[in-house]
């Protein structure tokens, strides 16, 4: 079996609570050792970029790939592959759009779920579009919020975005005036929000953080972009990422912080995850998670798409088109 998964099909099967345990499950196999993640390469091309990000995980059993290419002009594209290593069968070919969005929402949750008070109640969201709404739900599926915050520049997008957070989550939802407002008393802080355009590249400010919160934050893998400042590096106890290469080498926010000498010592998620280094001790410590992405993810997260995309009887199978050739 050969599925072809297109945008309604995987978010229609993007579960975020399986999701978050799919990757918090990814992250124990890298830990352990299992897990084959190359830098990714990015290649420069006439009009725009194209990125190729592969992954091999030795336990699981599988193998794969996400291809991306960008521009301004065109947007992006995404395709996810996910490939059986024993048989080499390729199992699905996934529209990578909205899987890319749910597995940092995911990834996300993972990190609140070891890095946030186990008594959060209240979260803060700067953001409204896609990366805003998946990566609330990773929070939601590991703490038991009760209040959203909400601030978006645009106050129409906010006000969508706010009604949004109402009917999936029923709980109470503040429209705040200023992000400095949202983040206020906060447990936790996502900051998803792309500032390529504004005037005032910084979403969130470390002078606004207060003792006890974990900020999530997003931000492009773009050396130019930004989305936090320095200071927010500057006061984090506990400063976590994904992948460390990956974050000096494109985190615009890492680079400025590094820049400038207030880079703090990054730990990988998936060594907080396996309990090999220490992550939040106490409640009044300030834990950073910056998120940049890694194969690792996409593979783990399309995967467990394809599985209840099959279960379901969704997707195009495409297998008998794909014969087995010899070597």
């Amino acid at each position: 079996m050969t599925l072809i998964i297109g945008a309604a099909d995987v978010e229609a099967a993007c579960d975020m609570g399986s999701l978050v345990d799919a990757i918090e499950a990814g992250l124990q196999e890298q830990a352990r050792g299992s897990v084959v993640v190359p830098s990714r390469l990015n290649l420069a091309g006439l009009h725009g970029s194209f990125r190729v990000m592969p992954a091999v995980l030795n336990e699981s059993g599988l193998m794969g790939f996400k291809a991306f290419h960008g521009s301004v002009k065109t947007g992006a594209r995404y395709l996810v592959a996910v490939f059986e290593q024993e048989s080499g069968e390729l199992l699905a070919l996934l529209d990578g759009h909205f899987l890319t969005a749910a597995r940092t929402g995911a990834t996300a949750g993972v990190a609140a779920r070891h890095l946030a008070r186990s008594d959060a109640t209240s979260v803060a969201v700067i953001g409204s579009g896609l990366e805003a709404r998946t990566n609330l739900a990773g929070i939601f599926a590991v703490r038991p919020i009760t209040e959203v915050r909400v601030f978006s520049p645009r106050v129409e997008r906010r006000e969508a975005f706010a009604n949004s957070v109402d009917q999936t989550y029923g709980v109470t939802t503040v429209r705040a005036e200023t992000a400095e407002e949202c983040v206020r008393e906060a447990d936790i802080v996502v900051v998803a929000t792309n500032t390529s355009r504004a005037a005032d590249p910084i979403a969130f400010r470390g002078e606004w953080i207060t003792p006890g919160v974990h900020v999530s934050t997003i931000g492009s893998t773009s050396s130019r972009s930004r989305e936090v400042d320095v200071a927010t590096f500057a006061k984090a106890d506990v400063m976590v990422v994904d992948s460390i290469a990956q974050a000096t080498e494109e985190s615009g926010d890492a680079l400025a912080a590094k820049a400038e000498g207030c880079l703090p010592a990054l730990v990988e998620l998936d060594q907080i995850v396996s309990g090999t280094a220490t992550g939040r001790t106490s409640g009044d410590q300030v834990t950073v998670f910056k998120s940049v992405g890694t194969a690792l993810q996409d593979v783990i997260a399309g995967f467990t798409v394809f599985t209840a995309v099959a279960a379901n009887g969704a997707g195009v199978d495409v297998g008998a088109f794909l014969d087995k050739k010899e070597i």
